[in-house]
């Protein structure tokens, strides 16, 4: 059984990956994601530290080795970048102006999900809280991921992808090969250190509501930790990095005990 998910407004948002190519390659990689919200285009590079506009000498280096040498280029073309953000409203412009000023090596390419290899939110988490996406347009982010875990990994694959009802706050519901039904949210705005009290109340509210058959499974964008947390058998969170999503959802598979 394949991965069915239907198209819903967040789905049809999307965000383009920034890349850049020194000047001594002929490949560039992506360093920063950008998007569009409320008629003005946004973006964010780890390269860039929060409430800083100019990239990190340090961070370049790290990111681009081969070209550390190269760092004032990069940063005109980033400053190249944050102008054109500025004055663009739509994505489709900026990809465009990118094209045609080629030789600063900047281009931009649509996120089409993790098949293409990119970690998409180690371009999104380095920034803090203030450059995220809105959770609309996480949620498409973790729809592409969870849509890719079920039907390319050998153990969730098989695992049905349904969409939630209409104004429902679920990101999506994934449906077990046991018939399990797991309600999977993103929560953009809690803190690391709310995320314990928040996990207790969802599983008072289904011990109280005898649904013993459902699993709430969160997907938090500021949690941080490599391992799932599991205060029940019916209660699961992660961040959203892929691979904290897919062991959580793993464990779920094979019923593994989590430590909280």
């Amino acid at each position: 059984m394949k991965a069915a998910l239907a198209s819903s407004p967040s789905v049809d948002r999307h965000i383009k990956l920034v890349h850049y190519r020194p000047r001594s390659k002929d490949t560039g990689r992506p360093f920063g994601a950008i998007w569009q919200h409320e008629g003005a285009i946004r973006w964010t590079s780890p390269l860039i530290p929060e409430n800083d506009c100019a990239p990190s000498l340090k961070r370049f280096a790290d990111w681009f080795p081969e070209a550390m040498h190269g760092f004032d280029e990069f940063s005109a073309a980033v400053s190249w970048l944050q102008s054109v953000c500025e004055h663009e409203c739509e994505l489709p412009q900026v990809a465009q102006a990118c094209k045609e000023k080629e030789r600063l090596g900047l281009s931009c390419t649509r996120y089409e999900g993790p098949a293409e290899g990119t970690d998409l939110v180690a371009l999104l988490d380095e920034g803090g809280l203030t450059r995220l996406p809105d959770a609309g347009l996480l949620q498409a982010v973790v729809n592409l991921h969870l849509k890719h875990l079920a039907s390319e990994h050998a153990v969730l694959r098989g695992t049905f992808l349904l969409q939630p009802a209409e104004n429902s706050l679920e990101c999506v519901r994934l449906l077990l090969h046991d018939h399990r039904l797991v309600r999977i949210y993103l929560d953009r705005d809690t803190g690391a250190s709310d995320v314990a009290s928040k996990l207790r109340a969802e599983s008072d509210r289904l011990t109280r509501e005898r649904r013993t058959s459902e699993i709430s499974f969160f997907v938090f964008a500021q949690l941080r930790s490599a391992l799932p947390l599991r205060p029940s058998t019916q209660v699961v969170a992660t961040g959203m990095r892929l691979p904290h999503i897919t062991n959580g959802l793993i464990r779920l598979v094979w019923s593994m005990p989590i430590s909280p």
